[in-house]
């Protein structure tokens, strides 16, 4: 999936949307990983260039083109007025820029090893307050392909989902994998919030639902369509929190992280 993903305080005065099933507290903090107790599989992605020139990103395990753009310097519209341009620096080099209203506001630089075994992206993001936020994957080869094409294995997802971060507003379940660069601020009452952040996909969307003071249902959407269904749940001494999930169009794509408190 790449996962889809996400502490709080509710009180039973809030009756009239929750009643009484008010969260634990201890699902506010920083958590981090415990890889030992996790289930998982290895995220793969696969590069194509297309014979007119198009590059697409395809995610395997959630199974739709996480994007598709032209590396030929000029910029082209997505829609919502942004654009985006790109341009190889040399043949183990590309950069991708992305404007909205003409202002920068992401940058992708891929960078293949001198042995074209190893690939890494870094991606950052400009947000309007000034800050700057850098994301990175560091995969290896997995085909026979030469340069950016070819099938990779993601070495560095783990060290993206390493820690989590859970808050509550009132209402609303804020959840972060600060590492990964994706943030969300997720109503408790199962609607729609747009993914944030560097990885964060076009039409990526995250709904939270309340179960009971341990437990809540969630579901990660990619342009209205659900790509995985999963749980967050508290253990009974509030010190672990176990994220589970499924991908509904490829069963054997789920698996659990176990996230310990901080």
């Amino acid at each position: 999936m790449r996962k889809g993903w996400f502490g709080w305080v509710v009180f039973c005065a809030l009756t009239a949307t929750f009643g009484c099933r008010a969260p634990s507290p201890d699902w506010n903090g920083t958590w981090r990983l415990n890889p030992s107790k996790s289930n998982f599989q290895v995220q793969n992605f696969t590069i194509s260039i297309s014979t007119d020139g198009e590059y697409r990103y395809y995610d395997n395990a959630v199974g739709v083109a996480g994007f598709t753009f032209h590396c030929d310097g000029k910029y082209r519209p997505m829609g919502k007025n942004r654009t985006e341009a790109c341009v190889n620096s040399s043949a183990t080099t590309l950069d991708l820029i992305r404007k909205e209203n003409g202002v920068k506001t992401n940058a992708y630089h891929w960078e293949l090893s001198a042995g074209g075994k190893v690939l890494t992206l870094t991606t950052t993001s400009f947000r309007p307050s000034g800050s700057v936020i850098t994301a990175q994957i560091v995969a290896s080869r997995m085909s026979d392909s030469n340069g950016f094409a070819g099938q990779w294995q993601d070495a560095s997802y783990l060290q993206q989902y390493a820690h989590m971060t859970l808050r509550l507003g009132s209402r609303t379940l804020q959840i972060g994998y600060p590492s990964a660069g994706l943030y969300t601020d997720a109503p408790l009452d199962g609607t729609d919030a747009a993914m944030r952040g560097p990885h964060a996909s076009e039409g990526m969307t995250y709904s939270a639902q309340l179960v009971d003071r341990r437990e809540i249902r969630t579901l990660a959407k990619r342009n209205g369509k659900v790509l995985t269904q999963g749980s967050l749940k508290l253990s009974g001494d509030g010190k672990a929190i176990t994220e589970s999930w499924r991908s509904l169009g490829q069963p054997v794509d789920k698996g659990t992280f176990v996230y310990e408190k901080k």
